[in-house]
């Protein structure tokens, strides 16, 4: 009876309490949107794949009109150089990262593989950023269940990022029939997520690149070799020389004494000359406009596709060669070695030939081919309708086409919360209340009443505070310290808590110095109300606002 009587006044309480509290900490009122980067997907492939019948639970999600199958990615095609530019909207002349290494032009030097890595994954929202682990083959099992928790973070975050990674691992390091199969794992669990998910959920599904598959060619031996001293740094696609080597000289060389089937490097003069064992290709500019041409072979094929030489502005090159053989490519070449981080010279390869290396044993990306540049882009919601129908898209547009996508969006607090619970191995009553004065903050009392004598007197109270110092979709670590007061001792305590979230269960590790280790189990019946054990002796209810 007694826990009844608590449970009916933290009721009362809440309800007091909740309807205001609820209201201005809910966001429900503006848009909520699920932005999902799926790692490596192909325009091309996606699409043959949802024509075959193997991702059904896509093709019913997006109709016809809500899949643009032509987006045109960042040039070069290279994960660090999407992540880092796309929610910032940073175009080809901004972004900072062209590949995994480069020199420091500012400070002198190279920034290699681990800076640029860091830099990549603190740039994606902090729920995000430990998506990257789940790419790795030992940790693929974590993606799955942390793509449906995204569902249960929306009643908290208007925008949440997802990215799937594991596509792109397998292209990388089995090929094409098991990157096929990991598209379609990841449509069944795309399929468990928006079962869960209200009909006002905007999603958006894009790709930060294609993937070639076909004759790997290993190079950076033969290029560190050919241009010697005068190299600084080779990041495929991107070749940075020393100061004052001839770029023009290597550029030619490459092409022909290695397997690299084209170079492109910026002239003195503001042209973009590329070379290729069939002839020369050139891209110049005047009043913001690109033109091609070229000598002995129309290697791009544009000329047979209707070209005459025009000088053409980005929409018109994007409407006539979305679909091409090698799409975009005058204003993504010409612009990107216009970016002082782009490096000396571009190395490529043609179409089903890829940069070979000891993680890319069976297929990459970051060419300029139709295989690497064309991606996917899967639209749905209320907010996002205005995408619809189109059929080609320049993918660092995407969020400038898009009003009030705010990704540095938190809650403005935690939320508060009154719980209870009866302990049956000790015969005592739990009483808990905790508020929260910012995100990531919480300071509270347990109360632990006991019956001496028939009298039920407070035997000890904990007073607490803790921030949180980690968080993921399926993880949350805390930090906290507090004073135990019992009688008329006071006692300080530390305290850490690992929470480990699945769909509506949330198991909390608690560790303290002034007590032994337990967890907690709570089921979140609804959004306000869970039903929480300590150790499976206890029982009780949480009530949150």
């Amino acid at each position: 009876m007694k826990l009844i009587r608590v449970i009916a006044l933290l009721v009362g309480l809440t309800a007091f309490l909740g309807a205001d509290q609820i209201s201005a900490f809910s966001t429900s009122t503006e848009p909520k949107l699920i932005l999902i980067h799926l790692d490596a997907a192909s325009g091309p492939i996606l699409e043959e794949e949802m024509e075959m019948g193997n991702l059904p639970n896509l093709e019913a999600f997006f109709g016809e009109h809500q899949r643009i199958n032509y987006a045109i990615t960042y040039f070069p095609s290279k994960t660090p150089t999407v992540i880092s530019s796309i929610r910032r909207g940073k175009t080809l002349e901004e972004a900072i990262l062209p590949g995994w290494k480069r020199t420091d032009k500012e400070n002198g030097g190279t920034i290699g593989l681990i800076p640029t890595f860091l830099n990549m994954a603190f740039s994606k929202s902090r729920l995000a950023t430990t998506n990257l682990i789940y790419g790795i083959p030992a940790f693929y099992w974590m993606a799955p269940p942390a793509l449906v928790n995204t569902a249960d973070y929306l009643k908290d975050y208007n925008i949440l990022e997802f990215y799937w990674y594991r596509v792109d691992s397998e292209g990388h390091f089995r090929g094409e029939e098991a990157y096929r199969e990991q598209l379609a794992i990841f449509d069944r669990n795309f399929g468990r997520l928006v079962r869960r998910l209200d009909d006002d959920v905007n999603i958006i599904i894009y790709g930060d690149h294609g993937m070639t598959f076909g004759e790997g060619v290993e190079i950076d031996h033969v290029i560190e070799e050919m241009v010697g001293d005068d190299l600084a740094i080779y990041s495929y696609p991107t070749l940075f020389l020393e100061n004052n080597s001839p770029k023009d000289f290597y550029a030619r060389k490459l092409v022909e004494e290695t397997g690299i089937d084209y170079t492109f490097f910026l002239s003195d003069d503001g042209v973009v000359t590329g070379y290729h064992k069939d002839g020369i290709i050139r891209f110049d500019s005047r009043n913001g406009k690109i033109r091609y041409t070229y000598e002995s072979n129309d290697v791009l094929e544009y000329y047979a596709h209707g070209y005459n030489g025009e000088f053409w502005d980005k929409d018109q090159w994007l409407q006539f060669s979305h679909a091409l053989r090698y799409p975009y490519a005058p204003v993504n070449i010409y612009t990107f070695l216009n970016n002082p981080n782009s490096g000396d010279i571009i190395t490529m390869f043609a179409e089903n030939r890829f940069h070979q290396t000891g993680y890319s044993r069976a297929g990459n990306h970051g060419g300029f081919t139709y295989q690497d540049m064309v991606t996917p882009l899967l639209i749905r919601g209320p907010d996002v309708d205005e995408l619809y129908g189109e059929e080609y898209f320049w993918l660092p547009d995407l969020f400038s086409r898009i009003d009030g996508i705010n990704f540095d969006q938190n809650p403005p607090r935690e939320r508060h919360f009154l719980a209870t619970r009866y302990d049956f191995s000790r015969n005592r009553q739990v009483v808990q209340a905790s508020f929260s004065p910012g995100y990531r903050i919480h300071y509270g009392a347990n109360v632990y009443l006991e019956n001496r004598l028939g009298i039920q007197g407070i035997d000890r109270t904990d007073i607490w505070g803790k921030a949180d110092i980690y968080r993921s979709y399926l993880t949350r670590a805390w930090l906290g310290t507090g004073i135990e007061i019992r009688d008329a001792d006071i006692t300080p305590f530390f305290k850490f808590q690992y929470d480990i979230h699945l769909r509506k269960f949330v198991l909390q590790n608690s560790f303290a110095t002034n007590r032994q280790y337990y967890f907690k189990l709570s089921w979140e019946v609804l959004p306000w109300l869970a039903l929480e054990t300590v150790n499976f002796n206890s029982a009780g209810v949480r009530f949150d606002f």
